[in-house]
């Protein structure tokens, strides 16, 4: 009996000793599009802006990517006596073949949290808009987009 009990707790002993808690890491990078963003729109049109790429590299093998954020904050000229309105932005990456569509956020800037994986590679991203003028022709460039990839490793 006591080399029974001695045997039950050596094994307890050993169970927690080789357990081994993980936690993930966490880290962000940030890149931007040496491309210019540009939508024309006729008056009441809606349409997409052209696509701009992001060379995405430097994350680690196997990163999980938990959240995208566009920032698109710096307009570079707007003309036209029309105005466009931002609708939604949309973004694919490097191993997706279909775009992730949101609404366009607060600030220029559009937080992907859901339907986003990729790494390493080209990353692609546009946005909707509407000229809301019925009598003028309008158009936006956005230069210098920003592009940070959240992820855990």
């Amino acid at each position: 009996m006591r080399n029974r009990l001695f045997s039950i707790l050596l094994v307890l002993m050993m169970v927690v000793a080789m357990t081994t808690t993980v936690f993930a890491s966490s880290a962000s990078k940030t890149f931007t599009s040496r491309d210019t963003m540009s939508l024309y729109l006729a008056p009441g049109a809606t349409g997409n802006s052209n696509a701009i790429t992001f060379n995405v590299y430097g994350l680690p093998t196997g990163a999980i990517v938990t959240k995208a954020r566009v920032d698109a904050d710096t307009i570079i000229q707007h003309s036209g006596m029309g105005a466009i309105l931002s609708i939604n932005a949309s973004l694919k990456s490097n191993v997706t073949n279909d775009y992730v569509t949101l609404p366009w956020g607060p600030g220029n800037i559009t937080n992907f949290t859901t339907g986003i994986t990729g790494g390493n590679g080209a990353w692609s991203f546009y946005y909707r808009g509407t000229n809301v003028s019925s009598s003028y022709d309008s158009a936006k460039w956005y230069q210098g987009v920003t592009l940070t990839i959240y992820y855990n490793y």
